[in-house]
């Protein structure tokens, strides 16, 4: 009897610690490592953690960024890894003082984690506007994301906060977190109730301790694996500013630099990165001939995924700017990619903000920009679907427009 009770009390302390400041106190300790300086504009680009701990993350780049420059919340997918000079995160803290782009995502990042995210970092946005990067990827499965993927980017801190968003609606809410539990049901619960069913109701009250229990273990785990790689990082020294303000940017001067970069670095009939055309394209460049004949990018879940980052960003009175990428024509050409299915997945997700976003008091029209039409551009993409040197300088032009706007 008394091991019985030890052990019931054993458990109850340990849930108590875990529910506790002090195991945050005790992740950060265990996670950290001897530090490397690194400058704390960086924070803007630094790819890893932007999964974890979004809200904190970003508040810690609002807090070492002077109110004199323009920070514009930039999310999309792999894009942002591009290794070119013209990439934000190489252009900006190099050559620009005023202006700079928090780049949140990497593969696999879609509508629906966004849509997530959004409602989690929504409170602390300084600029109230927001840009989402569509890639025609995202639109190549009838299902939408597969619950893999969906799962490999999933944020408990994300979806906690987004839960604690009291601004967020009640019925935009309950949209959001009843798609999420399509691919992760056992997010479904009392405090995220997934379906009107009486009995499910009523197993989602019994199970409130394990629900909560496990969505800290995951918030502990995000929290470690984050402070783990920042903490390689020391952000020491002021905001550094190099170069000059963006409205004096000499973009005419980029954009030559750009091409005198990229044709050095091309040797291909389809205008990809040499090294990277020859490891991942040139040995199998016959069997992916035609191999996307059968491809659409027109019929999509993510099309209602998309719709619901949308009513989000609505709900919350907020900015939006839609920039829908190009295919690389000359590789899709080759691929067999039929013309209207390159074209026309930016006309619907057109139709898509136009359906969602209605004007009113709050904020002006959704902003849609359409770059389809530079899919046989010159030295616009780095390979097969990835922006490369004119790609990124011109969408990230096209942000300083948004948020000046």
């Amino acid at each position: 009897m008394r091991r019985a009770l030890a052990f019931v009390l054993a458990a109850v302390a340990a849930v108590g610690f875990v529910m506790s400041p002090a195991a945050d106190w005790v992740v950060t300790a265990v996670a950290s490592d001897p530090p490397a300086v690194r400058g704390i504009r960086q924070l803007n680009y630094d790819l890893a953690g932007h999964r974890e701990l979004p809200r904190e993350m970003y508040e810690r780049v609002l807090a070492d960024t002077p109110l004199d420059v323009t920070s514009l919340y930039v999310m999309g997918s792999s894009e942002f890894g591009v290794p070119v000079d013209q990439n934000p995160s190489r252009l900006l803290p190099a050559k620009v003082t005023d202006f700079d782009m928090y780049l949140s995502g990497r593969g696999f990042q879609q509508s629906l984690y966004h849509a997530l995210e959004l409602a989690a970092v929504a409170p602390s946005l300084r600029t109230r506007k927001v840009a989402l990067i569509v890639s025609p990827q995202w639109f190549a499965q009838h299902d939408g994301i597969a619950e893999g993927a969906f799962r490999s980017v999933f944020s408990y801190s994300a979806w906690d906060e987004m839960l604690a968003n009291a601004s967020l609606s009640p019925a935009v809410r309950s949209r959001l977190v009843t798609r999420v539990g399509e691919l992760m049901s056992e997010l479904c619960s009392a405090r995220a109730p997934c379906s009107g069913n009486v009995a499910q109701a009523a197993k989602d009250i019994v199970d409130i301790p394990y629900d909560m229990l496990d969505v800290r273990l995951g918030v502990l785990k995000e929290s470690y694996d984050a402070k783990k790689e920042r903490s390689r990082f020391q952000y020491t020294g002021p905001y550094v500013q190099r170069g000059s303000s963006m409205a004096q940017f000499d973009w005419a001067a980029a954009a030559a630099q750009a091409d005198t970069q990229a044709a050095a670095s091309i040797a291909n009939p389809f205008g990809m990165q040499q090294d990277y055309y020859r490891r991942r394209i040139e040995p199998y460049l016959e069997p992916l001939r035609g191999h996307e004949a059968t491809v659409q990018y027109t019929d999509s879940r993510e099309y209602d995924d998309l719709d619901l980052f949308l009513e989000v960003a609505h709900d919350l009175g907020l900015d939006v700017m839609l920039v829908a990428l190009p295919v690389n024509g000359l590789w899709s050409d080759h691929t067999g990619l039929p013309m209207i299915e390159r074209t026309a997945y930016a006309d619907k997700v057109r139709r898509v903000a136009d359906n969602e976003w209605r004007v009113d008091s709050r904020h002006p029209p959704l902003t849609f920009v359409d770059l389809t039409p530079k899919m046989y551009e010159p030295y616009y993409f780095f390979d097969t679907l990835h922006l490369g040197w004119r790609g990124w300088l011109d969408v990230t032009q096209i942000c300083w427009r948004f948020a000046q706007g």
